[in-house]
């Protein structure tokens, strides 16, 4: 059975804001349905109102040409619906198989889950559209592309005929990507409805068939993708021209700032390292690995998370090994983590106290033993507006915003601290191409005013525009290194899945 939606005027209000304005779409059978827009256009809303996450406040649904209207998403499960959301929702402790069947377990004799016949099924699920899983291996051991597709298979596993995944290739290697676009044209050929949320536009030029471009909650554009172009989406997605990319001065770096030599750390089941290699000031370096090769484990040590096992790194000359992450911060670093839900902001508290993270002694913000609460939200508010976060305001919950504004929000904090060092580990995860290219410019003016910046990223071509020097892990170790000049992305791409030495040596200093 194939599934069509039609969602027609649907209006979302959260309090004074409306979210989604009156939006009509159609998803049909066996195509790829691309839904772009700025962090906040109301793609996500509007999709968790089609998968029963909320309710609209007007306007009506219409699966297979039937009125429907949903209690929870149970309700839109069982009409063949599957959301894979941006944040995963697995349980670390659990085997894939566990995770997939939870909640819809089959029973046999004495109400005892029938692990057997779920694990059948599963298998055949994954050999149908051409998914390798281990599905006893425990979600914790798990990369995150590998954890993308335990969520793809607890949707297939619900017999979901239409399919919803929110920035599935946020955190995705190029690689990994191919693959997950592979598998998603078994999908459509299949006759599965998919609808894909992106902001990345050479993604929808690849694999769209339509394209709805949404901004400030309305639907400002919907069309074949062949009655389009890459300028008119991103033009319908920012209501403008991006602005010129910020020009950058030569390559001068300074003295070093982050000294890192023979370092080793324990990782799962591995030492990584050792590991040598300094960031100057007025330079990015760029760390360019296919997940999994320990780039994740070098980052949590630098900046405090994970005990080095053997080596030293220094930052401004000062030894940083046995200091914790708040002595590391106020020694000079600042950092951007990649997963902004459990380490990059609390998602309870408000966006003024995330805000203040990290100043909270500083005198603006204080008087006495007190905080000074306006001193705060003044703070916040200035980072709402620079950022272009978009929220009701400093006394919202984090937990309110999109993805992508959670994300502007921890990199406007961390960039405004104006340290000597930062370490920014995938510093534009799902925020839109405006927002991307602000904090590019960002990262690029602080360098170009003498401080150094690590870069992390799976996108190799942020790291190819921004990055100074070229970095390349496998296997826990620098299995190269180039210069912004030398840089080749196939070189480069070949090095991050081999032990090729063939790259220049270079600028590894």
């Amino acid at each position: 059975m194939t599934v069509s939606a039609q969602l027609t005027d649907i209006t979302v209000r959260f309090d004074a804001l409306t979210a989604v304005d009156a939006v009509s779409l159609a998803i049909a059978p066996g195509e790829i349905h691309a839904i772009v827009g700025e962090n906040g256009a109301g793609k996500s809303t509007i999709m968790n109102v089609l998968f029963g996450l909320l309710s609209a406040d007007e306007g009506s649904i219409r699966i297979n040409g039937e009125t429907c209207a949903w209690r929870t998403p149970q309700d839109a499960i069982a009409r063949g619906i599957g959301m894979v959301h941006q944040h995963f929702m697995l349980q670390d402790s659990m085997t894939v198989l566990e995770n997939v069947v939870l909640c819809a377990e089959p029973l046999r004799g004495a109400g005892l889950v029938d692990f057997s016949s779920a694990r059948r099924r599963l298998e055949a699920i994954a050999a149908e559209y051409g998914i390798g899983m281990q599905l006893n291996a425990r979600v914790e051991a798990l990369s995150v592309s590998e954890r993308q597709m335990v969520e793809i298979l607890k949707v297939l596993y619900r017999e979901a005929e239409l399919l919803i995944l929110d920035e599935p290739t946020a955190v995705l290697t190029p690689q990994e990507t191919e693959s997950l676009f592979s598998i998603l044209e078994n999908f459509k050929a299949a006759g599965k409805a998919i609808v894909l949320i992106t902001h990345k536009l050479d993604e929808v030029m690849r694999v769209a068939d339509r394209v709805s471009v949404m901004r400030g909650g309305k639907l400002v554009a919907s069309s074949p993708l062949g009655e389009t172009s890459k300028s008119e989406i991103a033009h319908g997605i920012i209501g403008g021209e991006l602005p010129e990319p910020r020009a950058r001065a030569p390559h001068q770096p300074g003295a070093p700032v982050l000294t890192v030599e023979n370092l080793e750390i324990k990782g799962s089941g591995r030492r990584i390292g050792p590991i040598s290699f300094t960031v100057s000031e007025r330079e990015i370096v760029g760390i360019a690995a296919v997940a999994g090769n320990g780039q994740v484990e070098l980052i949590e040590a630098l900046v405090g998370l994970r005990p080095f096992a053997a080596g030293k790194a220094g930052l401004l000359s000062q030894d940083i090994a046995g200091r914790d992450v708040s002595q590391r911060r106020a020694l000079g670093l600042s950092y951007i983590p990649t997963d902004r839900q459990r380490v990059g902001l609390a998602l309870e508290a408000r966006v003024s106290e995330n805000a203040l993270i990290g100043r909270e002694l500083q005198q603006r913000f204080r008087r006495g033993l007190f905080q000074l609460g306006s001193a705060i939200n003044e703070f916040a508010g200035e980072l709402i507006e620079r950022y272009r976060i978009k929220v009701a305001g400093p006394f919202a919950k984090a937990s309110s915003m999109s993805g992508g504004n959670k994300q502007k929000l921890v990199v406007g904090r961390e960039l405004s601290r104006r340290t000597p060092l930062v370490i920014a580990e995938n510093p534009t995860w799902g925020v839109d191409i405006g927002a991307i290219e602000f904090i590019h410019d960002e990262l690029v003016r602080m360098r170009d005013d003498g401080h150094a910046i690590l870069l992390v990223s799976t996108e190799l071509d942020e790291i190819l525009t921004l990055a100074d020097r070229i970095l390349v892990m496998f296997e826990g170790r620098i299995a190269g290194s180039f210069t912004a000049a030398t840089a080749d992305r196939f070189e480069i791409g070949a090095m991050m899945t081999s032990r090729s030495r063939t790259a220049s040596t270079q600028g590894a200093a």
